[in-house]
Formats: structure tokens, sequence, C-alpha cells
């Protein structure tokens, strides 16, 4: 039997299976929920969407100032209009990975997968039990939103990024917990459409694992458009009678906050439980499931993938994961390869980095050379009327190897490719000197930073 079954359909579990079928292997996906798992239905995707309609709102709102003339008064968000075009977005993705299981003959089976053994699960859909067979398992169950001790989801008020993109109106009011990269993500979505939004991080700054100098680049621009930022400060207690959260801050001070929502966003946990992971003898923790580098768990016939295994939980990692894993499933050897994986922060501005951060740089190599272009000098960024912004590029001396990018401002998420061809590629800072890059684009920023570092930069 050449049969590989996959349990999950996000991002790892169909990559996964498009990969072993392409290995001429008999495939069956099991999902409980739609293709395309967390990121496409209730994440990546359609956060995305409400983004762009953000964005689109922010830029006619401050048309004048490019020389349009509107009125005011005409100017406003249909916000039915918003998730209509949001749900299009989704269904015409779904209806995309639906064609792919086809085109590849996989079956898809609609259910809750459990491991029985090492070669065989049981399916349950509703109140019907199926058992198959299978020469290697692959898991790719994903993760969830992990809520406060004390305050469970409740949908209504106390709600997840899952239902804060699905919100029946705008709201007027938003306590959003939790200054990560979703937290940032939704204050920069629902503050430019006009909610009151309020922010409350624990940690001392905004995005814990990002540099000060980017962070704060980011927490400026939120409070320009109207975010209220408390860092340092943690929930003690939520009323959902009252509608009352219970704050306090670095100085040990009470305060109170009433809001019409309070979105929990302090992290999502791999889903690990109830599909016999026990009873199979395959290692894991509350963090995630314990993998090799090939993806293969403790026990050899079972392979796991994507947020389930915790570690980068990113949609493009789990499409890497899903691939490795399906192929060493499939008797090949396949290997992850973790040094040119890029982190980006869909704010406005956007964030993207890719390899170390300057922390964690000096930290590994003591004195580094760091290289810095501003968007404010940059033409395009001017015209554009986004001139916030820069690009920062680490460097070891020793052998002028490109340590991390990272890039604040408009595009970012794009301009990153290049940082992450350069560091997956191994190219030292002195092999770009004598690139040309188009004028006017921002891409120039990128070479006048490499320029930067060796010292010949141009326009800084």
């Amino acid at each position: 039997m050449n049969r590989i079954v996959i349990i999950g359909g996000g991002p790892a579990g169909y990559v996964a299976a498009i990969t072993a079928a392409q290995q001429d292997k008999e495939v069956i996906l099991v999902v409980d929920g739609p293709l395309g798992g967390t990121c496409l239905n209730e994440g990546c995707m359609p956060t995305k969407s409400l983004l762009k309609s953000a964005d689109t709102y922010d830029l006619v709102k401050n048309a004048g100032q490019m020389g349009i003339r509107l009125s005011p008064n005409s100017i406003e968000v249909d916000w039915a209009t918003v998730q209509e075009r949001k749900r299009e977005v989704i269904s015409k993705l779904v209806n995309g990975i639906r064609y792919l299981m086809g085109k590849n003959k996989i079956k898809v089976i609609q259910g809750r997968a459990s491991i029985l053994s090492s070669n065989r699960l049981q399916i349950e859909n509703g109140n019907e039990n199926e058992v198959i067979d299978a020469s290697k398992v692959i898991i790719s169950t994903g993760s969830e939103p992990i809520p406060l001790p004390f305050a469970p989801f409740d949908g209504e008020w106390i709600i997840h990024s899952g239902h804060a993109m699905s919100l029946p109106a705008i709201p007027d009011s938003l306590l959003i917990v939790g200054g990560g990269v979703i937290g940032c993500e939704f204050a920069s979505i629902y503050s430019r459409l006009g909610t009151k939004v309020t922010v409350i991080e624990m940690g001392e700054k905004l995005l814990p694992g990002e540099d000060d100098d980017i962070t704060s680049i980011l927490h400026d621009e939120l409070m320009n458009q109207g975010v209220t930022v408390h860092t340092s400060t943690t929930v003690k207690n939520i009323n959902s009678t009252s509608k009352t959260v219970f704050l306090e801050n670095g100085d040990g001070k009470l305060v109170e906050m009433i809001s019409d929502y309070v979105l929990v966003s302090i992290g999502r946990r791999p889903r690990v439980n109830g599909i016999g992971l026990e009873e199979n003898d395959i290692d894991f923790s509350r963090l995630g499931i314990s993998v090799d580098d090939r993806m293969q768990t403790s026990n050899p016939s079972i392979y796991a993938c994507g947020d389930v295994i915790g570690g980068i939980q990113l949609a493009h990692v789990a499409f890497h994961e899903g691939r490795v894993a399906a192929l060493n499933a499939c008797g090949q050897f396949a290997q992850v390869n973790y040094r040119a994986i890029p982190r980006c922060i869909y704010t406005s501005p956007e964030i993207a980095s890719v390899g170390l951060t300057e922390k964690e740089a000096r930290q590994k190599y003591g004195e580094i050379k760091v290289g810095e272009f501003a968007f404010s000098a940059n033409g395009k960024a001017v015209l554009s009327n986004k001139p916030v912004g820069k690009v920062k590029i680490l460097v070891n001396p020793q052998y002028n190897e490109i340590l991390g990018f990272t890039i604040v401002g408009q595009h970012a998420t794009e301009l990153i490719g290049q940082g992450t061809i350069m560091l997956h590629a191994e190219i030292t800072a002195d092999m770009m000197e004598d690139l040309v890059a188009a004028h006017p684009t921002l891409s120039e920023s990128i070479h006048e930073a490499l320029l930067n570092v060796v010292g010949q930069a141009v326009h800084c």
C-alpha cells in the first residue's frame, strides 16, 4: 500500500497532499473544516482583505494632499461591501485549492481524524465513523487562539482574531489585549476605519521580537492614527456583565476601561489534543509536536508540520514544512531550511524582516556593521506621500556576510523578497556594490543601505 493520509487542510496539509500526489502516491486529505485552514479562512487572507480596504479608505481620505479634491461628506465605509469582498476573496482562493485537489487526484474526506495506530486512523463525521489504513501519516492540524485564563472567548464581547474580522459593524471602540503581530494589524485596520482603538501590551514595547528603533516607528504611526498604546500593562480581570476591563500599569496603578469589544491576541497554541498522540508514542508538549529536521515524529511512520509543531507559525513556513514532510513520507530525503525566513507584519507602515535582528546579531557576533537608508530620502517614497520608514541591513564585518534585513515602510512586505534572496544565497554586502537599481523605485533604498554598510552611500 502506498497511501499517504494527511490530517488537516491548511497551508502545511494541502501542500503536503499535493507534494505526495506528485510522487505518484495515493493521497487522502482529512479536513475538519474548510479547505485552506485558518490562514485562508480566518487568518492571513481575510485580514489582508480588510487591511486593503482600510488602506484604500485612508488613501481616499488623504487624496487632497495629492491635489485630488473630494467632499469629506461623500467618503464613507460600506462595511457590508467590505465584508462581502472579503468573503469573495476567501471563496475564490478556497475554490482554487479545491481545484488543485481534483487536479492531483487527492481524495478529500470531511471529518475529525484520530490516530489508532501507526498505520490506521479513525475519521468521525457526525454519527458516522470510518477506519482507514495508511502507509504514512502527516499531522497538520494547525493552531488556535489562546484565551485569557480567567476570561474565555464568548464570541460576543471577548473575541479572538477570527471573530474580529467578521464583526456586524465597525465598532466605536476596541480594546486589544496583546501588542504582537495580530494585535498591531487589527489596530491598524480598525483605527483607520474610525474605531477608537486601545492596545494593551504587557511588555515594554509593541512587537517584542523586533528592534526598538523599528517598533518605535510603528508606535508613533499608530498613535498618529488615533491608537492609544499602553505598554508594561497587564489585564487583571474582566467583568463581562459591565463590559469592564481592569488593568494594572507598570507603576501598579489600577485602571478601568470600557469597550465595545475586547480582542484577545496573546498568541496561538498548537492543536494537539484528541488526535491520538499519547496512544501512539508521539512526543509532544503544550508547545507542539516534536519533530526532527525531516519533520518525522518519534513514531517513524508519522510526520508533522505547520503550526502544530510550534516554532515559526507562518503560512510560508508551513508550505515549506509540508513539502519536506511529504517528500520524506514518500521515501525521499529532504530537510527543512530555516536560514532565510521572511517575517511580515501588515500594519501601516508595514514591517518586514529576514535573518537576525540587530539585538540578536550583536549578541551572537559582538561588533557588527549597520547600514541604513531612510525612505524620507527616497524619491519614490516622497512622491507617493509615504516617506515614513527605513531599510536596515546588518553585516558581519569579518566576511561582509549579510546577517539580517529589516524594512519598515511602504511595501516592506514586497521589498523583503530581495533580502530573503540575498540571505538564502549567502550573498555578501561587497558583492552588491556594483548593483544598478532602477530609479525611481523603493528598491533603491535597499541598495543605498548596502552602500552605507561599506561607507559608499550616495543619498544619505
